[in-house]
């Protein structure tokens, strides 16, 4: 797979956490060359290879994106909207916007210019009006209350091997395993893998809480994005965007698999950094780690710069790295650690 073409095709399907509906039917082909591929309850999209296998290692990332949920129509026919997962409400003034109503509709967010009001400069507001240029009957007749709305897909190429979209908090995971698992074939792997592009990540984690319950893995990798390093963030909270994965070490995850996958990168000369948290990681892995019986865990991040925006950038090099170092460490080093 070409990776900034798949990059792209994830980073334009729609799936606003709790309504992946879209994005799930567009990644069930993209997983279904690799093994038997099924949608649960919770709308996780799951794919098993290997069945039967000697270990069982459950591999996620997460399908959902963040974005904006319709809570009515004005009466002068917009559309007031809420977060719907943590979408970085300073950045949405006048965003391009899609409402997913019984059609999809181009939507601006409105702002009063500064022109005419100093009063709310600077502020944030918790809702936002959408402007979808109709009466309140024409909109009433298309969206509903409950109905997603995401940041328009604008997918741009940068310079060198970086790329800007929405939604590469975690297409850019879903893109990684995709990766991973084209890797694998024809390598003689025979570990039996749950591959889950799990839903709710941004809202309640429950997609992956509920698909570890059911896998009962021996082993669960989740991957994520992580912050990477802009002009204002500390270094030691951050990773270099192209620098490669970044290996989460927290309480809530594994130490004996962070220290291996450590080992695996090494051996095979793929970038990597540690990446240290003194409590939970914010990650599925939290979760996973906890269904049911319990299960070893472990955590990859992509570094990506201006999270929950509408121009999320990471380095394809990264993405590949990332891969790069799973497959290795899933074909050499995962016996080491269940």
């Amino acid at each position: 797979m070409q990776t900034t073409a798949l990059l792209r095709t994830l980073t334009e399907l729609s799936g606003v956490s709790g309504d992946e509906r879209a994005a799930e039917q567009a990644v069930q082909a993209l997983l279904a060359p690799y093994g038997e591929v099924y949608t649960d309850a919770l709308g996780s999209v799951v794919c098993t290879v290997n069945p039967g296998g000697k270990r069982h290692i459950l591999l996620d990332a997460h399908l959902d994106q963040v974005g904006l949920i319709v809570l009515e129509v004005t009466e002068a026919g917009f559309l007031r909207a809420a977060p719907c997962g943590g979408i970085d409400r300073r950045t949405l003034c006048h965003c391009d916007m899609t409402v997913h109503g019984r059609e999809a509709l181009f939507a601006v967010v409105t702002g009063t210019p500064p022109h005419l009001s100093d009063d709310d400069a600077g502020k944030v507001p918790e809702t936002v009006l959408l402007d979808v240029g109709l009466s309140k009957e024409r909109a009433a007749a298309l969206v509903s209350p409950g109905d997603r709305v995401t940041l328009r897909p604008q997918f741009r190429t940068l310079l060198g091997t970086r790329v800007s979209a929405p939604a590469l908090d975690d297409r850019a995971g879903l893109c990684v395993l995709l990766l991973t698992l084209e890797a694998l074939q024809n390598t003689g792997f025979s570990d039996a893998l749950t591959v889950v592009f799990s839903s709710l990540e941004e809202t309640t984690e429950g997609g992956a809480r509920t698909a570890a319950y059911r896998a009962n893995a021996d082993l669960c990798l989740a991957v994520d994005v992580t912050f990477a390093k802009t002009p204002d963030e500390k270094a030691e909270e951050t990773g270099p965007l192209g620098g490669g994965p970044m290996i989460g070490f927290a309480p809530s995850l594994t130490r004996a698999v962070s220290l291996a996958l450590q080992k695996t990168a090494e051996r095979c000369g793929v970038p990597a950094r540690p990446e240290v948290m003194g409590g939970s990681s914010g990650t599925n892995a939290d979760v996973m780690g906890v269904a049911g019986a319990g299960a070893k865990t472990g955590l990859l991040s992509v570094p990506l710069r201006y999270m929950h925006t509408g121009v999320e950038v990471v380095d394809t090099r990264d993405v590949e790295n990332t891969a790069r170092l799973l497959a290795e460490f899933l074909l050499r080093e995962v016996q080491t650690v269940c």
